[in-house]
């Protein structure tokens, strides 16, 4: 499949099939985390994979699985498999203090502009979405306020592993429309794209 197909794929899905995924499958889609780009190759993301039918249940009804639902459907809990995509902030500072990178820097730490942490594990999430897509599966990705405790309490993330949200991979169901709204609602591509200055 080329690039430009997989990107006219691309939308958050709202029903899926029940359907195990095979292993090699998973392995394929998850594995992109060798190429997601990692400021100063800190290796900050990681990827926690539930497939075990309870634990998704648990997942699902700690989100509130019918807040994001259509049509009756409990669609997290159908997607076969749960991405936690998470950040490690701790990593960057670590790498960031070591000897190469001091050097470069005068002995002190680089200055963030923003958290690279989470721009990495954003850059992940869509890779992991796309990658799917690839492999003729359909993706989502969710977030819950409290999503931390959630999955800590249930998959026991570390303190220092910050999850950015959840990615739902499976086979695609019947997706209620959308209808006319979205299109209504999307910006003219000039108030998103500028040239030379805003």
């Amino acid at each position: 499949m080329e690039f430009r197909e997989i990107l006219a794929r691309r939308r958050m899905q709202r029903a899926f099939l029940p359907d195990p995924l095979p292993p090699d499958q998973i392995e394929r889609v998850v594995g992109v985390i060798r190429r997601a780009p990692s400021g100063g190759f800190s290796q900050g993301g990681s990827i926690v994979v539930v497939t075990d039918d309870q634990k998704r249940a648990e997942i699902a009804a700690a989100f509130g699985d019918e807040h994001y639902s259509r049509g009756g459907r409990n669609y997290i809990a159908d997607a076969p498999v749960l991405l936690v995509l998470s950040a490690n902030e701790a990593l960057y500072h670590a790498r960031y203090n070591e000897a190469d990178k001091l050097a470069a820097t005068g002995g002190t730490e680089v200055t963030w502009p923003v958290p690279y942490w989470f721009v990495d594990a954003g850059a992940l999430m869509m890779l992991v979405l796309l990658a799917a897509i690839d492999e003729g599966l359909a993706s989502a990705f969710v977030g819950h306020p409290e999503q931390k405790r959630i999955f800590g309490e249930l998959l026991g993330l570390p303190d220092d592993v910050v999850p950015i949200g959840l990615a739902l991979i499976g086979k695609p169901g019947e997706d209620p429309p959308s209808g006319s709204r979205l299109k209504e609602r999307q910006r003219a591509r000039d108030d998103l794209v500028h040239w030379q200055r805003w």
